[in-house]
């Protein structure tokens, strides 16, 4: 039986968040006073930055699709099932599910943004996730 579900959008929140952090260390990155020789060290290090940015955007954006929360502690999401452990870490602006695909030892976390999908149905889960707790 399905407790709750609804259909996930992209945070623009979580989007503006990971550049603006990103955007920080790059340029903490080209403020340093870097001597000449450590040209290399800089240019690497700016790099891992832009394509950690980028790598964060995919993944904000692989964040979205139908949802499901189901009994017993159990999530559909990708067209896979999930089960939630322990007491997911629950704010204002979102929460963190700490999920294992059901039948397999595979763990992951998933942060799901309040601005990701309305209100009401951001006031339902936030209801459904406490009044069900999860197994631990």
């Amino acid at each position: 039986m399905v407790l709750w579900q609804s259909d996930l959008r992209v945070s623009w929140r979580a989007q503006w968040v990971s550049l603006l952090l990103h955007g920080l260390v790059a340029a903490a990155i080209l403020l340093m006073p870097w001597p000449l020789s450590y040209t290399p060290l800089w240019l690497v290090l700016l790099s891992l930055v832009v394509f950690d940015c980028v790598r964060s955007q995919r993944r904000i954006n692989a964040r979205q699709g139908e949802i499901k929360l189901l009994m017993d502690s159990r999530l559909r999401w990708h067209n896979q099932e999930w089960e939630i452990l322990g007491t997911p870490w629950v704010i204002n602006c979102g929460m963190m599910l700490r999920l294992r695909r059901t039948g397999s030892y595979k763990k992951m976390h998933l942060w799901i943004a309040a601005d990701s999908m309305d209100a009401g149905e951001w006031r339902d889960l936030r209801r459904a996730i406490l009044q069900h707790p999860a197994r631990q």
